[in-house]
Protein backbone atom coordinates (compact mmCIF):
# COMPACT_ATOMS: atom_id res chain seq x y z
CA UNK A 1 0.00 0.00 0.00
CA UNK A 2 1.51 3.26 -1.13
CA UNK A 3 1.86 6.04 1.45
CA UNK A 4 -0.49 8.36 -0.49
CA UNK A 5 -3.14 5.64 -0.64
CA UNK A 6 -2.64 5.06 3.09
CA UNK A 7 -3.18 8.80 3.64
CA UNK A 8 -6.54 8.70 1.85
CA UNK A 9 -7.53 5.62 3.80
CA UNK A 10 -6.65 7.31 7.11
CA UNK A 11 -8.67 10.41 6.19
CA UNK A 12 -11.87 8.32 5.95
CA UNK A 13 -10.86 5.91 8.69
CA UNK A 14 -10.19 8.44 11.47
CA UNK A 15 -13.85 9.51 11.99
CA UNK A 16 -14.82 5.85 12.18
CA UNK A 17 -12.15 4.94 14.73
CA UNK A 18 -12.42 7.85 17.15
CA UNK A 19 -14.77 6.78 19.92
CA UNK A 20 -14.91 3.17 18.74
CA UNK A 21 -14.40 0.34 21.20
CA UNK A 22 -11.78 -2.34 20.57
CA UNK A 23 -13.67 -5.63 20.84
CA UNK A 24 -11.13 -8.29 19.91
CA UNK A 25 -7.70 -8.61 18.34
CA UNK A 26 -6.98 -11.69 16.23
CA UNK A 27 -4.28 -13.02 13.94
CA UNK A 28 -5.92 -15.02 11.12
CA UNK A 29 -2.52 -15.69 9.53
CA UNK A 30 1.10 -14.74 9.91
CA UNK A 31 1.50 -11.06 9.06
CA UNK A 32 -2.26 -10.34 9.18
CA UNK A 33 -3.95 -8.52 12.08
CA UNK A 34 -7.74 -8.31 12.46
CA UNK A 35 -8.88 -5.64 14.92
CA UNK A 36 -12.59 -5.87 15.75
CA UNK A 37 -14.07 -2.44 16.53
CA UNK A 38 -17.57 -1.42 17.59
CA UNK A 39 -18.71 1.95 16.29
CA UNK A 40 -22.08 3.43 15.43
CA UNK A 41 -23.93 0.29 16.46
CA UNK A 42 -21.95 -1.88 14.02
CA UNK A 43 -19.00 -4.20 14.30
CA UNK A 44 -16.25 -3.98 11.74
CA UNK A 45 -12.80 -5.48 11.37
CA UNK A 46 -9.78 -3.33 10.70
CA UNK A 47 -7.43 -5.63 8.78
CA UNK A 48 -3.73 -4.91 8.61
CA UNK A 49 -1.44 -7.01 6.44
CA UNK A 50 2.00 -5.86 7.43
CA UNK A 51 5.46 -6.64 6.16
CA UNK A 52 8.02 -5.39 3.70
CA UNK A 53 6.19 -6.89 0.73
CA UNK A 54 2.73 -5.70 -0.35
CA UNK A 55 1.35 -4.35 2.96
CA UNK A 56 -2.30 -3.31 2.97
CA UNK A 57 -4.92 -1.87 5.32
CA UNK A 58 -8.71 -1.95 4.96
CA UNK A 59 -11.94 -2.12 6.96
CA UNK A 60 -14.55 -4.79 6.30
CA UNK A 61 -17.96 -5.62 7.72
CA UNK A 62 -17.30 -9.32 7.08
CA UNK A 63 -15.78 -11.41 9.84
CA UNK A 64 -12.57 -13.20 8.94
CA UNK A 65 -12.31 -16.76 10.21
CA UNK A 66 -9.24 -17.37 12.36
CA UNK A 67 -9.00 -21.06 13.20
CA UNK A 68 -5.73 -20.75 15.12
CA UNK A 69 -4.68 -20.08 18.70
CA UNK A 70 -3.51 -16.51 19.44
CA UNK A 71 0.23 -15.98 19.79
CA UNK A 72 1.89 -14.38 22.82
CA UNK A 73 2.16 -10.90 21.15
CA UNK A 74 -1.54 -11.02 20.28
CA UNK A 75 -2.42 -11.99 23.85
CA UNK A 76 -0.43 -8.99 25.10
CA UNK A 77 -2.26 -6.69 22.69
CA UNK A 78 -5.56 -8.08 23.95
CA UNK A 79 -4.57 -7.52 27.55
CA UNK A 80 -3.91 -3.80 27.18
CA UNK A 81 -6.30 -2.99 24.28
CA UNK A 82 -9.38 -5.18 24.64
CA UNK A 83 -12.53 -3.39 25.73
CA UNK A 84 -11.00 0.09 25.57
CA UNK A 85 -12.15 2.97 23.42
CA UNK A 86 -10.03 4.80 20.89
CA UNK A 87 -9.69 8.36 22.13
CA UNK A 88 -7.64 9.77 19.25
CA UNK A 89 -6.01 8.80 15.95
CA UNK A 90 -2.70 10.25 14.79
CA UNK A 91 -1.75 9.21 11.23
CA UNK A 92 1.86 9.47 10.14
CA UNK A 93 1.09 8.60 6.57
CA UNK A 94 4.53 9.24 5.07
CA UNK A 95 5.86 6.46 7.32
CA UNK A 96 2.66 4.41 6.87
CA UNK A 97 1.87 4.44 10.58
CA UNK A 98 -1.37 4.95 12.45
CA UNK A 99 -1.29 5.72 16.20
CA UNK A 100 -4.41 4.89 18.23
CA UNK A 101 -4.73 6.41 21.72
CA UNK A 102 -6.55 3.99 24.00
CA UNK A 103 -8.65 5.56 26.71
CA UNK A 104 -8.95 4.11 30.22
CA UNK A 105 -6.72 1.49 31.81
CA UNK A 106 -4.11 4.04 32.88
CA UNK A 107 -3.15 2.15 36.04
CA UNK A 108 -2.40 -1.05 34.16
CA UNK A 109 -0.42 0.85 31.54
CA UNK A 110 1.59 2.66 34.19
CA UNK A 111 2.38 -0.57 36.02
CA UNK A 112 3.48 -2.25 32.79
CA UNK A 113 5.73 0.66 31.80
CA UNK A 114 7.10 1.40 35.26
CA UNK A 115 8.23 -2.12 36.12
CA UNK A 116 11.81 -1.21 35.21
CA UNK A 117 11.76 2.59 35.52
CA UNK A 118 11.50 4.99 38.43
CA UNK A 119 9.45 7.73 36.77
CA UNK A 120 6.14 8.62 38.38
CA UNK A 121 4.66 10.52 35.43
CA UNK A 122 1.35 9.15 34.12
CA UNK A 123 1.69 7.30 30.82
CA UNK A 124 -0.72 6.94 27.95
CA UNK A 125 -1.32 3.69 26.07
CA UNK A 126 -0.88 3.93 22.31
CA UNK A 127 -1.56 1.13 19.84
CA UNK A 128 0.75 1.60 16.87
CA UNK A 129 -0.32 0.07 13.56
CA UNK A 130 2.74 0.02 11.33
CA UNK A 131 2.33 -1.30 7.80
CA UNK A 132 5.94 -2.39 7.76
CA UNK A 133 6.64 -3.65 11.29
CA UNK A 134 3.16 -4.64 12.43
CA UNK A 135 1.21 -3.74 15.59
CA UNK A 136 2.86 -2.79 18.88
CA UNK A 137 2.05 -1.12 22.20
CA UNK A 138 3.72 2.12 23.23
CA UNK A 139 3.45 3.58 26.74
CA UNK A 140 4.33 7.27 26.38
CA UNK A 141 4.15 10.37 28.51
CA UNK A 142 1.93 13.19 27.35
CA UNK A 143 4.96 15.19 26.24
CA UNK A 144 6.15 12.29 24.07
CA UNK A 145 2.82 11.77 22.30
CA UNK A 146 3.14 11.33 18.51
CA UNK A 147 2.14 14.13 16.19
CA UNK A 148 0.74 14.05 12.70
CA UNK A 149 3.54 14.37 10.17
CA UNK A 150 3.83 17.25 7.74
CA UNK A 151 6.31 16.09 5.09
CA UNK A 152 7.83 18.62 2.75
CA UNK A 153 6.94 18.66 -0.94
CA UNK A 154 9.34 19.63 -3.75
CA UNK A 155 8.59 22.79 -5.68
CA UNK A 156 8.29 22.58 -9.48
CA UNK A 157 11.83 23.88 -9.95
CA UNK A 158 13.11 21.31 -7.44
CA UNK A 159 11.33 18.30 -8.93
CA UNK A 160 14.03 17.20 -11.40
CA UNK A 161 16.71 17.25 -8.70
CA UNK A 162 14.35 15.65 -6.18
CA UNK A 163 13.74 12.69 -8.50
CA UNK A 164 17.49 12.15 -8.64
CA UNK A 165 17.92 12.47 -4.86
CA UNK A 166 14.53 11.00 -3.88
CA UNK A 167 15.70 9.62 -0.53
CA UNK A 168 15.46 13.12 0.91
CA UNK A 169 11.77 13.40 0.00
CA UNK A 170 9.39 11.06 1.81
CA UNK A 171 6.51 11.97 -0.50
CA UNK A 172 8.31 10.59 -3.56
CA UNK A 173 7.29 6.99 -2.97
CA UNK A 174 8.36 4.18 -5.33
CA UNK A 175 4.90 3.93 -6.90
CA UNK A 176 4.77 7.69 -7.44
CA UNK A 177 8.23 7.75 -9.01
CA UNK A 178 7.21 5.03 -11.48
CA UNK A 179 4.20 7.13 -12.48
CA UNK A 180 6.16 10.38 -12.76
CA UNK A 181 8.62 8.65 -15.08
CA UNK A 182 5.76 8.19 -17.58
CA UNK A 183 4.71 11.88 -17.53
CA UNK A 184 5.84 15.18 -18.94
CA UNK A 185 6.94 17.95 -16.55
CA UNK A 186 3.65 19.91 -16.47
CA UNK A 187 1.73 16.70 -15.73
CA UNK A 188 4.21 15.84 -12.97
CA UNK A 189 3.70 19.22 -11.30
CA UNK A 190 -0.09 18.90 -11.53
CA UNK A 191 -0.08 15.42 -10.00
CA UNK A 192 2.15 16.47 -7.10
CA UNK A 193 -0.08 19.47 -6.40
CA UNK A 194 -3.20 17.27 -6.36
CA UNK A 195 -1.55 14.85 -3.93
CA UNK A 196 -0.32 17.68 -1.72
CA UNK A 197 -3.84 19.09 -1.37
CA UNK A 198 -5.20 15.63 -0.45
CA UNK A 199 -8.68 14.24 -0.88
CA UNK A 200 -10.04 13.32 -4.28
CA UNK A 201 -10.84 9.98 -5.88
CA UNK A 202 -9.14 6.63 -5.59
CA UNK A 203 -8.53 4.58 -8.72
CA UNK A 204 -9.09 0.82 -8.80
CA UNK A 205 -8.13 -1.52 -11.63
CA UNK A 206 -9.94 -4.77 -12.27
CA UNK A 207 -9.67 -7.57 -14.78
CA UNK A 208 -12.32 -7.48 -17.50
CA UNK A 209 -12.97 -10.09 -20.15
CA UNK A 210 -11.60 -9.25 -23.63
CA UNK A 211 -14.07 -7.83 -26.09
CA UNK A 212 -14.22 -8.42 -29.81
CA UNK A 213 -11.86 -6.12 -31.66
CA UNK A 214 -8.46 -5.86 -29.94
CA UNK A 215 -5.89 -8.24 -31.32
CA UNK A 216 -5.08 -11.22 -29.14
CA UNK A 217 -1.90 -10.71 -27.14
CA UNK A 218 -2.38 -6.97 -26.53
CA UNK A 219 -4.21 -5.88 -23.39
CA UNK A 220 -6.50 -2.91 -23.76
CA UNK A 221 -7.59 -0.32 -21.21
CA UNK A 222 -11.29 0.45 -21.05
CA UNK A 223 -12.86 3.79 -20.27
CA UNK A 224 -13.00 4.57 -16.54
CA UNK A 225 -16.20 4.14 -14.59
CA UNK A 226 -16.98 6.44 -11.71
CA UNK A 227 -18.35 4.99 -8.49
CA UNK A 228 -20.52 6.90 -6.06
CA UNK A 229 -22.36 5.89 -2.94
CA UNK A 230 -21.65 3.37 -0.22
CA UNK A 231 -22.07 0.23 -2.30
CA UNK A 232 -19.92 0.39 -5.43
CA UNK A 233 -19.96 -3.36 -6.08
CA UNK A 234 -22.32 -3.43 -9.12
CA UNK A 235 -20.03 -1.21 -11.20
CA UNK A 236 -16.73 -2.90 -10.44
CA UNK A 237 -15.08 -5.69 -12.46
CA UNK A 238 -13.60 -8.32 -10.20
CA UNK A 239 -11.06 -9.29 -9.11
CA UNK A 240 -9.41 -6.01 -8.20
CA UNK A 241 -5.81 -6.12 -9.41
CA UNK A 242 -4.56 -2.85 -7.93
CA UNK A 243 -5.59 0.40 -6.30
CA UNK A 244 -3.91 3.80 -6.42
CA UNK A 245 -4.37 7.34 -5.14
CA UNK A 246 -3.91 8.68 -8.69
CA UNK A 247 -4.73 7.41 -12.20
CA UNK A 248 -2.05 5.05 -13.45
CA UNK A 249 -0.59 5.42 -16.96
CA UNK A 250 -1.60 2.76 -19.48
CA UNK A 251 1.77 1.02 -19.29
CA UNK A 252 1.48 0.54 -15.51
CA UNK A 253 -2.13 -0.62 -15.86
CA UNK A 254 -1.13 -3.35 -18.28
CA UNK A 255 1.66 -4.42 -15.94
CA UNK A 256 -1.02 -5.33 -13.38
CA UNK A 257 -2.27 -8.10 -15.64
CA UNK A 258 1.01 -10.01 -15.54
CA UNK A 259 0.70 -13.45 -17.13
CA UNK A 260 -3.02 -12.93 -17.90
CA UNK A 261 -2.33 -10.09 -20.35
CA UNK A 262 -3.37 -12.22 -23.33
CA UNK A 263 -6.66 -13.30 -21.81
CA UNK A 264 -8.04 -10.13 -20.24
CA UNK A 265 -7.89 -6.36 -20.18
CA UNK A 266 -7.77 -3.71 -17.49
CA UNK A 267 -10.76 -1.60 -16.58
CA UNK A 268 -10.32 1.51 -14.48
CA UNK A 269 -12.95 2.74 -12.04
CA UNK A 270 -12.72 5.53 -9.51
CA UNK A 271 -14.59 6.84 -6.51
CA UNK A 272 -14.21 9.00 -3.42
CA UNK A 273 -15.35 6.32 -0.94
CA UNK A 274 -11.92 5.20 0.23
CA UNK A 275 -13.21 2.68 2.77
CA UNK A 276 -15.49 0.92 0.28
CA UNK A 277 -12.86 0.75 -2.45
CA UNK A 278 -10.06 -0.42 -0.17
CA UNK A 279 -12.42 -3.07 1.24
CA UNK A 280 -13.03 -4.49 -2.23
CA UNK A 281 -9.34 -4.33 -3.02
CA UNK A 282 -8.50 -5.97 0.31
CA UNK A 283 -10.91 -8.84 -0.37
CA UNK A 284 -9.21 -9.64 -3.68
CA UNK A 285 -5.62 -8.63 -2.99
CA UNK A 286 -5.35 -9.83 0.62
CA UNK A 287 -8.08 -12.27 1.61
CA UNK A 288 -8.38 -14.23 -1.65
CA UNK A 289 -4.62 -14.62 -1.91
CA UNK A 290 -4.46 -15.56 1.76
CA UNK A 291 -7.10 -18.26 1.25
CA UNK A 292 -5.21 -19.62 -1.76
CA UNK A 293 -1.91 -19.58 0.14
CA UNK A 294 -3.53 -21.45 3.03
CA UNK A 295 -4.97 -24.01 0.62
CA UNK A 296 -1.56 -24.48 -0.97
CA UNK A 297 0.02 -24.85 2.45
CA UNK A 298 -2.59 -27.45 3.41
CA UNK A 299 -1.84 -29.26 0.14
CA UNK A 300 1.92 -29.42 0.79
CA UNK A 301 1.78 -33.03 2.11
CA UNK A 302 -0.01 -33.96 -1.10
CA UNK A 303 2.61 -32.12 -3.14
CA UNK A 304 5.42 -33.97 -1.37
CA UNK A 305 3.77 -37.31 -2.05
CA UNK A 306 3.19 -36.32 -5.69
CA UNK A 307 6.87 -35.50 -6.10
CA UNK A 308 7.84 -38.82 -4.51
CA UNK A 309 5.49 -40.77 -6.77
CA UNK A 310 6.84 -38.93 -9.81
CA UNK A 311 10.38 -39.98 -8.89
CA UNK A 312 9.24 -43.56 -8.36
CA UNK A 313 7.62 -43.59 -11.81
CA UNK A 314 10.86 -42.28 -13.33
CA UNK A 315 12.74 -45.14 -11.67
CA UNK A 316 10.16 -47.60 -12.97
CA UNK A 317 10.76 -46.33 -16.50
CA UNK A 318 14.48 -46.97 -16.03
CA UNK A 319 13.70 -50.44 -14.68
CA UNK A 320 11.40 -51.08 -17.63
CA UNK A 321 14.27 -50.32 -20.00
CA UNK A 322 16.53 -52.76 -18.12
CA UNK A 323 13.90 -55.51 -18.12
CA UNK A 324 13.30 -54.93 -21.81
CA UNK A 325 16.97 -55.65 -22.42
CA UNK A 326 16.67 -58.89 -20.44
CA UNK A 327 13.64 -59.95 -22.47
CA UNK A 328 15.57 -59.27 -25.68
CA UNK A 329 17.78 -62.26 -24.81
CA UNK A 330 14.85 -64.47 -25.84
CA UNK A 331 15.48 -63.82 -29.54
CA UNK A 332 19.21 -64.63 -29.26
CA UNK A 333 18.46 -67.82 -27.31
CA UNK A 334 15.96 -68.99 -29.94
CA UNK A 335 18.43 -68.18 -32.72
CA UNK A 336 21.11 -70.29 -30.98
CA UNK A 337 18.60 -73.09 -30.36
CA UNK A 338 17.82 -73.25 -34.08
CA UNK A 339 21.47 -73.77 -35.01
CA UNK A 340 22.80 -75.96 -32.18
CA UNK A 341 23.48 -78.73 -34.70
CA UNK A 342 26.48 -76.72 -35.95
CA UNK A 343 28.42 -76.94 -32.66
CA UNK A 344 29.50 -79.74 -30.38
CA UNK A 345 28.16 -80.04 -26.84
CA UNK A 346 31.23 -78.45 -25.26
CA UNK A 347 31.95 -75.88 -27.96
CA UNK A 348 33.11 -72.49 -26.62
CA UNK A 349 33.79 -69.26 -28.51
CA UNK A 350 33.77 -65.50 -27.82
CA UNK A 351 30.97 -65.13 -30.37
CA UNK A 352 29.08 -67.03 -33.02
CA UNK A 353 27.31 -65.88 -36.14
CA UNK A 354 23.71 -66.89 -36.84
CA UNK A 355 21.91 -66.62 -40.15
CA UNK A 356 18.74 -64.65 -40.79
CA UNK A 357 15.59 -66.46 -39.77
CA UNK A 358 12.30 -66.20 -37.87
CA UNK A 359 14.17 -64.87 -34.81
CA UNK A 360 15.86 -61.90 -36.43
CA UNK A 361 18.38 -60.91 -39.07
CA UNK A 362 21.86 -62.36 -39.46
CA UNK A 363 24.04 -61.15 -36.63
CA UNK A 364 26.96 -61.87 -34.33
CA UNK A 365 25.97 -63.08 -30.84
CA UNK A 366 28.52 -62.50 -28.11
CA UNK A 367 29.20 -65.43 -25.75
CA UNK A 368 31.13 -66.05 -22.53
CA UNK A 369 34.14 -68.34 -22.89
CA UNK A 370 33.49 -69.69 -19.40
CA UNK A 371 30.35 -71.44 -20.69
CA UNK A 372 29.55 -73.55 -23.70
CA UNK A 373 27.08 -72.52 -26.38
CA UNK A 374 24.37 -74.75 -24.86
CA UNK A 375 24.98 -73.25 -21.39
CA UNK A 376 24.85 -69.73 -22.83
CA UNK A 377 21.55 -70.55 -24.56
CA UNK A 378 20.08 -71.85 -21.26
CA UNK A 379 21.29 -68.71 -19.44
CA UNK A 380 19.65 -66.48 -22.07
CA UNK A 381 16.32 -68.32 -21.73
CA UNK A 382 16.54 -67.95 -17.94
CA UNK A 383 17.34 -64.21 -18.21
CA UNK A 384 14.41 -63.67 -20.59
CA UNK A 385 12.01 -65.44 -18.22
CA UNK A 386 13.24 -63.28 -15.33
CA UNK A 387 12.71 -60.15 -17.42
CA UNK A 388 9.19 -61.28 -18.32
CA UNK A 389 8.25 -61.91 -14.69
CA UNK A 390 9.78 -58.57 -13.65
CA UNK A 391 7.85 -56.77 -16.39
CA UNK A 392 4.55 -58.23 -15.16
CA UNK A 393 5.23 -57.10 -11.59
CA UNK A 394 6.39 -53.69 -12.87
CA UNK A 395 3.15 -53.21 -14.83
CA UNK A 396 1.09 -53.86 -11.69
CA UNK A 397 3.28 -51.54 -9.63
CA UNK A 398 3.11 -48.77 -12.22
CA UNK A 399 -0.67 -49.04 -12.48
CA UNK A 400 -0.98 -48.69 -8.69
CA UNK A 401 1.37 -45.68 -8.59
CA UNK A 402 -0.38 -43.94 -11.49
CA UNK A 403 -3.77 -44.47 -9.84
CA UNK A 404 -2.47 -43.05 -6.55
CA UNK A 405 -0.86 -40.12 -8.39
CA UNK A 406 -4.11 -39.32 -10.20
CA UNK A 407 -6.08 -39.42 -6.94
CA UNK A 408 -3.54 -37.17 -5.20
CA UNK A 409 -3.65 -34.62 -8.00
CA UNK A 410 -7.43 -34.69 -7.92
CA UNK A 411 -7.42 -34.28 -4.13
CA UNK A 412 -5.09 -31.28 -4.46
CA UNK A 413 -7.34 -29.72 -7.09
CA UNK A 414 -10.39 -30.33 -4.91
CA UNK A 415 -8.68 -28.75 -1.89
CA UNK A 416 -8.15 -25.60 -3.94
CA UNK A 417 -11.80 -25.47 -5.01
CA UNK A 418 -12.64 -24.07 -1.60
CA UNK A 419 -10.02 -21.33 -1.99
CA UNK A 420 -10.90 -19.98 -5.41
CA UNK A 421 -13.44 -20.65 -8.12
CA UNK A 422 -12.38 -21.51 -11.66
CA UNK A 423 -8.77 -21.96 -10.64
CA UNK A 424 -7.73 -23.64 -13.85
CA UNK A 425 -3.99 -23.09 -13.46
CA UNK A 426 -4.03 -25.09 -10.22
CA UNK A 427 -5.53 -28.18 -11.81
CA UNK A 428 -3.32 -31.19 -11.38
CA UNK A 429 -5.02 -33.46 -13.92
CA UNK A 430 -7.59 -32.29 -16.42
CA UNK A 431 -8.76 -35.81 -17.33
CA UNK A 432 -11.05 -36.11 -14.30
CA UNK A 433 -14.02 -33.98 -13.39
CA UNK A 434 -13.36 -31.32 -10.74
CA UNK A 435 -14.55 -32.27 -7.29
CA UNK A 436 -14.64 -36.02 -7.93
CA UNK A 437 -11.91 -36.65 -5.39
CA UNK A 438 -13.59 -34.53 -2.70
CA UNK A 439 -16.96 -36.18 -3.35
CA UNK A 440 -15.43 -39.60 -2.61
CA UNK A 441 -14.35 -38.45 0.86
CA UNK A 442 -17.70 -36.94 1.90
CA UNK A 443 -20.15 -38.76 4.17
CA UNK A 444 -22.68 -40.86 2.28
CA UNK A 445 -25.52 -38.61 3.39
CA UNK A 446 -23.88 -35.46 1.93
CA UNK A 447 -23.91 -34.82 -1.81
CA UNK A 448 -21.54 -32.43 -3.58
CA UNK A 449 -22.12 -30.30 -6.68
CA UNK A 450 -20.00 -27.77 -8.59
CA UNK A 451 -21.79 -24.58 -9.64
CA UNK A 452 -21.34 -23.04 -13.07
CA UNK A 453 -19.01 -20.46 -11.48
CA UNK A 454 -16.83 -23.15 -9.85
CA UNK A 455 -18.15 -22.98 -6.27
CA UNK A 456 -18.50 -26.17 -4.23
CA UNK A 457 -22.09 -26.85 -3.13
CA UNK A 458 -22.93 -29.39 -0.41
CA UNK A 459 -26.46 -30.75 0.10
CA UNK A 460 -27.72 -33.07 2.83
CA UNK A 461 -29.59 -36.15 1.70
CA UNK A 462 -31.56 -36.44 4.95
CA UNK A 463 -31.78 -34.82 8.40
CA UNK A 464 -28.47 -36.33 9.51
CA UNK A 465 -26.95 -35.29 6.20
CA UNK A 466 -28.09 -31.72 6.85
CA UNK A 467 -26.24 -31.79 10.15
CA UNK A 468 -23.14 -33.33 8.56
CA UNK A 469 -23.09 -30.73 5.75
CA UNK A 470 -23.25 -27.89 8.27
CA UNK A 471 -20.39 -29.41 10.26
CA UNK A 472 -18.26 -29.46 7.10
CA UNK A 473 -18.90 -25.75 6.50
CA UNK A 474 -16.77 -22.82 7.64
CA UNK A 475 -18.39 -19.94 9.57
CA UNK A 476 -18.23 -17.67 6.51
CA UNK A 477 -19.91 -20.18 4.14
CA UNK A 478 -23.46 -19.55 2.93
CA UNK A 479 -26.31 -21.74 4.23
CA UNK A 480 -29.65 -21.90 2.44
CA UNK A 481 -32.98 -23.67 2.85
CA UNK A 482 -36.49 -23.53 1.41
CA UNK A 483 -38.71 -21.09 3.31
CA UNK A 484 -41.67 -22.09 5.48
CA UNK A 485 -41.29 -25.85 5.26
CA UNK A 486 -39.04 -28.91 5.43
CA UNK A 487 -36.20 -29.51 3.01
CA UNK A 488 -32.52 -30.20 2.55
CA UNK A 489 -29.81 -27.81 3.71
CA UNK A 490 -27.37 -26.55 1.07
CA UNK A 491 -23.95 -25.03 1.76
CA UNK A 492 -22.05 -22.72 -0.60
CA UNK A 493 -18.33 -22.99 0.21
CA UNK A 494 -16.43 -19.67 0.22
CA UNK A 495 -12.73 -18.92 0.57
CA UNK A 496 -13.33 -16.08 3.03
CA UNK A 497 -16.09 -13.91 4.39
CA UNK A 498 -15.61 -11.19 1.80
CA UNK A 499 -15.72 -13.45 -1.26
CA UNK A 500 -18.60 -12.44 -3.51
CA UNK A 501 -20.92 -15.24 -4.62
CA UNK A 502 -22.31 -14.60 -8.13
CA UNK A 503 -26.10 -14.48 -8.50
CA UNK A 504 -26.01 -17.51 -10.82
CA UNK A 505 -24.43 -19.63 -8.08
CA UNK A 506 -26.96 -18.36 -5.52
CA UNK A 507 -29.82 -19.32 -7.86
CA UNK A 508 -28.34 -22.75 -8.66
CA UNK A 509 -27.82 -23.51 -4.97
CA UNK A 510 -31.36 -22.33 -4.26
CA UNK A 511 -32.72 -24.60 -6.98
CA UNK A 512 -30.84 -27.55 -5.45
CA UNK A 513 -32.44 -26.78 -2.09
CA UNK A 514 -35.90 -26.42 -3.67
CA UNK A 515 -35.63 -29.76 -5.50
CA UNK A 516 -35.31 -31.56 -2.15
CA UNK A 517 -37.96 -29.61 -0.27
CA UNK A 518 -41.70 -29.26 0.08
CA UNK A 519 -41.63 -26.86 -2.93
CA UNK A 520 -40.18 -29.36 -5.43
CA UNK A 521 -43.44 -29.51 -7.45
CA UNK A 522 -43.78 -25.72 -7.72
CA UNK A 523 -42.59 -23.63 -10.65
CA UNK A 524 -40.72 -21.21 -8.40
CA UNK A 525 -39.59 -21.43 -4.79
CA UNK A 526 -38.61 -18.94 -2.11
CA UNK A 527 -35.18 -19.66 -0.56
CA UNK A 528 -33.70 -18.15 2.60
CA UNK A 529 -29.96 -17.51 2.94
CA UNK A 530 -27.67 -16.94 5.91
CA UNK A 531 -24.04 -17.24 6.87
CA UNK A 532 -23.25 -20.50 8.66
CA UNK A 533 -22.04 -18.55 11.70
CA UNK A 534 -25.61 -17.34 12.25
CA UNK A 535 -27.22 -20.81 11.91
CA UNK A 536 -27.45 -22.46 15.34
CA UNK A 537 -28.63 -26.00 16.17
CA UNK A 538 -31.48 -26.29 18.65
CA UNK A 539 -31.44 -28.61 21.64
CA UNK A 540 -34.00 -31.36 22.16
CA UNK A 541 -35.16 -31.13 18.55
CA UNK A 542 -34.82 -33.52 15.58
CA UNK A 543 -31.48 -33.58 13.78
CA UNK A 544 -31.09 -30.72 11.31
CA UNK A 545 -33.44 -28.31 13.12
CA UNK A 546 -31.75 -24.90 13.37
CA UNK A 547 -32.30 -21.35 14.56
CA UNK A 548 -31.30 -18.47 12.28
CA UNK A 549 -30.01 -15.47 14.22
CA UNK A 550 -29.36 -13.25 11.20
CA UNK A 551 -30.58 -13.80 7.64
CA UNK A 552 -29.38 -12.58 4.27
CA UNK A 553 -31.88 -11.36 1.65
CA UNK A 554 -34.04 -14.23 0.37
CA UNK A 555 -34.39 -15.05 -3.34
CA UNK A 556 -37.02 -16.57 -5.56
CA UNK A 557 -35.57 -19.23 -7.86
CA UNK A 558 -36.88 -21.45 -10.61
CA UNK A 559 -37.28 -25.12 -9.64
CA UNK A 560 -35.29 -27.29 -12.06
CA UNK A 561 -35.35 -30.98 -11.13
CA UNK A 562 -32.68 -31.82 -13.73
CA UNK A 563 -30.18 -29.27 -12.41
CA UNK A 564 -28.64 -31.70 -9.91
CA UNK A 565 -27.57 -34.06 -12.70
CA UNK A 566 -25.88 -31.24 -14.61
CA UNK A 567 -23.93 -29.95 -11.58
CA UNK A 568 -22.59 -33.30 -10.39
CA UNK A 569 -18.76 -33.41 -10.37
CA UNK A 570 -18.66 -36.53 -12.53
Amino acid sequence: MDAHLFRRCCEDLTPLLVGARVEKIQEPADGLLALMIYSGGRKRQLCLRYGRKDPFCFVTAQRISVGRAPSAPIMRLRKYSGGRRIAACVPQWSERRLWLLLGGGADAANRAAQDDTSTAKPLLTWLLLDLREGPSLKFLADADAPEEDQPSWPEPEQLAAALQDWRQWAVLTPALRRTLACMDEPEQWALLEDLRLGGGDLFCYGAAQPEEGPARGHASVSAPAHVDGDDPAPALPRPVLGISAWPLPAALQQALLGKDAEASRVQEFCGANALALTELAGQDIVLSRLALDQAREAAQPLDRRVRKLTKLLDKLREEESRLGGMMACQADALALQGELWRWSADFRAPSVRVEAGPHGPAREIKLDLRRSVREEMARMFHTARRGQRGMEHLADRRAALEAELASLRQARQDSLLGATANNAEESGNGSRAPGSGMAATLPKNVQMFISSDGFVLLRGRDSKGNLAARKLAAPHDIWLHAENGPGSHVIIRRAHGGQEVPPRTLDEAGALAACKSWQRDAARARIQYAEVRHVKPMRNTPAGTVRIDKSLPSREVAVDLALGERLLPG
